[in-house]
């Protein structure tokens, strides 16, 4: 019995260490995904900062929006995971955990999350903002 167990444990040791070993294959593109869009409006009177964090923990700037102006990000929904993703320069996949935006060199401090459509087996409609930094917070609520 020692020995079957032994024989056990040095495989799953070895395989473990070969498939740790092997690159994870990333998704690229858009085969598959839903596209829509996130256009935010500035209908206040000092800069906004937008920012994504995506799941491998990183932080996307989607721009900074002077008042009265504009910006616009595409995103991409996979319908079967309701995940949200977007696309770096290369194409790969970041699923986005959330996307917030807040007064100019306080976003996180001051800043409204956008709700995003992660719900399975739905198609998502562009998302339209309009946003306003005041008192030290932001308030968005639904644009043109």
């Amino acid at each position: 019995m020692k020995s079957k167990g032994l024989v056990l444990s040095c495989f799953l040791f070895f395989t473990t260490a070969i498939y740790a070993g092997e690159p994870a294959e990333s998704q690229r593109g858009t085969q598959g995904l839903l596209p829509f869009s996130l256009t935010i409006g500035n209908s206040g009177t000092s800069p906004l900062e937008c920012q994504a964090t995506t799941a491998h923990w990183y932080s996307v700037s989607l721009g900074r929006i002077g008042a009265g102006k504009k910006i616009s990000a595409p995103l991409w929904k996979n319908p079967a995971s309701g995940e949200v993703i977007i696309l770096n320069a290369h194409q790969d996949r970041m699923p986005v955990q959330r996307i917030w935006c807040g007064a100019e060199g306080q976003s996180w401090q001051t800043r409204s999350e956008v709700t995003l459509p992660t719900r399975r087996g739905e198609s998502p409609q562009s998302i339209a903002l309009a946003c306003a930094s005041l008192a030290g917070s932001t308030n968005c609520r639904p644009g043109r």
